[in-house]
């Protein structure tokens, strides 16, 4: 009896000197761990690891783990680890489409549903239903980019301020005085991307759905204004078929000086800073038809239902969306942001330029953000809408032909997904 009662009190003196070590050391089993599967294009990853950091220091009820994989890996190893009852807490995204049943609504846990909402301005499309399903991290714009060189050998000034704005033919003419007086083959280089041509589309007043994305909106003659002006660029030889025709790489035909513009985007800045050395170049605005208008593309920052973290994923979701820790984020990796506050930021390199492609966006109306928001749509539609447009370049096909077979695939695609 004695020996039992003896054990039973050693039990209870180690049990009470390891429950006094826990609360010295603090509660351990307190500590969420955030999962972040996540790709990097450059040193994103670095960055969101420092703000991370800095957000524990302040939440040491919290812990964030990064998951890295492969941009192409991401959504089969989002899918994979649902299946296999390891929801993430969170993930880096381009697509909200893929999980948009399984995302966290976050205005259930934010402090406040209508200021976050609304403390980002238009751009990425994250509200879907009335549901906060993601943070757009950051944004990229369309833009155009040019060889100041060329340029001034031509004696042609690009428009200084949004007063001074081409029309689409003021931009062609411009394009060819500069191919003329200048060392420069070409006027323009336009990147093969079905996103990259809808600039056009938008900025001749078109649109591929109407405004509630349930339709077609393909084969009107705005959109034959579009697809026929681009034509025109091709058969003027003012952009070289050995893009779109072919397999040329865009990048290179404007680093090497061949062409005196290129239709591209902001991500464009950093990758020429360093790639081009024989000549001056520079940001201007976008040309307009109808309308000014550019096309938003970039990254969210999203939580999953099913983590267990909900609410804390959500909470880190609005902390690292400050204008201040947004900021840090976008200057470090040379983005835009869609964060109020944020559209002037301190980069090291191309302030100016991204002041230009900031204001781009903020000249683009809802509808380009909407349809490539739509991505089961968009993710479906755009490998067509781009090659069949190779055709008309081609002559194969006619823009009336074009038109028409893109409304029907896209009637068809809308009626596919209605149905899922």
């Amino acid at each position: 009896m004695k020996k039992v009662l003896s054990i039973l009190l050693i039990m209870v003196v180690v049990l009470s000197t390891f429950t006094a070590c826990s609360k010295e050391g603090g509660n351990t089993d307190k500590v969420k761990t955030l999962n972040v599967v996540w790709f990097t294009d450059g040193k994103e990853n670095e960055s969101f690891k420092k703000l991370a950091s800095a957000y524990e220091e302040t939440h040491k009820d919290v812990k964030i783990e990064l998951i890295e994989v492969p941009y192409g890996d991401i959504e089969s190893k989002i899918k994979n680890m649902i299946n296999g009852k390891q929801t993430p807490a969170l993930a880096r995204l381009t697509n909200l489409g893929a999980f948009q049943n399984q995302l966290v609504d976050l205005s259930e846990y934010v402090s406040d549903a209508d200021a976050f909402k609304n403390s980002f301005g238009e751009g990425l499309k994250f509200v879907f239903n009335d549901k906060i399903l993601a943070a757009p991290m950051d944004i990229t714009a369309n833009g155009l980019i040019y060889n100041k060189t060329a340029f001034e050998k031509a004696g042609v000034s690009v428009p200084q301020s949004e007063d001074e704005i081409w029309t689409w033919d003021e931009w062609k003419a411009a394009m060819k005085k500069v191919m003329e007086n200048s060392d420069c083959k070409y006027g323009l280089v336009y990147d093969k991307s079905a996103q990259r041509f809808s600039t056009l589309m938008y900025q001749a007043g078109a649109s591929m759905l109407n405004k509630d994305l349930t339709a077609s909106n393909f084969n009107t003659p705005e959109m034959n204004r579009a697809v026929s002006f681009f034509k025109e660029l091709h058969d003027e030889k003012i952009t070289p078929d050995s893009v779109w025709l072919g397999s040329e790489n865009p990048n290179e035909l404007f680093r090497t000086g061949q062409v005196a513009m290129h239709f591209s985007g902001s991500w464009m800045i950093a990758n020429y800073k360093e790639a081009i050395t024989d000549f001056e170049w520079g940001v201007t605005y976008l040309p307009k038809e109808v309308t000014r208008s550019s096309v938003p593309g970039g990254k969210y920052l999203a939580a999953f239902q099913g983590s267990g973290v909900e609410k804390e994923a959500a909470e880190f979701i609005e902390w690292i969306s400050q204008p201040e820790n947004n900021a840090i984020y976008c200057q470090e990796n040379s983005y835009l942001s869609q964060v109020k506050g944020n559209e002037k930021l301190d980069y090291d390199y191309g302030a100016e330029f991204f002041e230009i492609f900031s204001k781009e966006l903020a000249a683009t109306g809802t509808q380009p953000g909407s349809e490539w928001g739509y991505q089961a749509f968009t993710g479906a539609v755009q490998g067509e809408v781009r090659d069949k447009l190779a055709s008309v370049l081609a002559g194969n096909i006619t823009v009336e032909e074009y038109l028409q077979d893109m409304d029907t695939l896209f009637n068809v695609t809308l009626a596919d997904l209605k149905e899922e």
